[in-house]
């Protein structure tokens, strides 16, 4: 078993590391598992990996991370309706960095253009869920609509019956009224 490292973190180190971490919050991963990977990955213990992410690699990527919770809790949400996405391939590299600055990250036309065709689909998903939830909608509705076409046609069948009732009561009542009126009054 190959010794573990301690020596001063290279700007390479911190790439891999970041993006070991981001890939694993992205896949609904815990830190911890990406610690574990990115150590065996660099010959560090998960421990200084872990330390390492926290200290410093978190802050230069707060963008990324919050994206990549962002796709999680998507991916979370997606699977509870039956919706999976691909993440889209955001590998982090030295050329993401300027010269100028480390910590000052640059997002290459490539990565746009990941991110264009991850959002695109995901659109595709969501309106295609849209559809199905408004068929299911408007599948309902016209059940509901029928029963109450079908409860309106018996209440006018009733009221028909009930009207020629009333009809035949009041000619009852007028033979009747007519007849008292006929009767000499002794």
């Amino acid at each position: 078993m190959p010794s573990k490292r301690q020596d001063a973190w290279t700007k390479a180190e911190d790439l891999t590391l970041a993006d070991t971490i981001l890939r694993h919050i992205r896949r609904g991963s815990t830190q911890l598992a990406g610690f574990t990977e990115a150590g065996g990955l660099l010959s560090r213990t998960p421990a200084a990996c872990g330390f390492r992410w926290n200290s410093a690699v978190r802050k230069m990527f707060e963008n990324e991370l919050m994206e990549a919770k962002a796709i999680r809790k998507e991916n979370k949400m997606g699977k509870k309706k039956g919706i999976t996405l691909d993440e889209p391939k955001l590998l982090l590299s030295p050329k993401l960095y300027t010269s100028n600055s480390e910590a000052q990250p640059v997002i290459s036309e490539s990565m746009i253009d990941q991110m264009i065709l991850f959002l695109n689909r995901l659109k595709q998903e969501t309106a295609s869920s849209g559809t199905k939830q408004a068929d299911e909608q408007v599948k309902s509705l016209q059940s509901e609509k029928k029963l109450l076409d079908e409860a309106y046609q018996k209440l006018q069948n009733e009221y028909i019956g009930i009207k020629s009732n009333y009809e035949s009561l009041l000619e009852v009542l007028k033979v009747v009224d007519q007849a008292r009126k006929d009767i000499p009054h002794v």
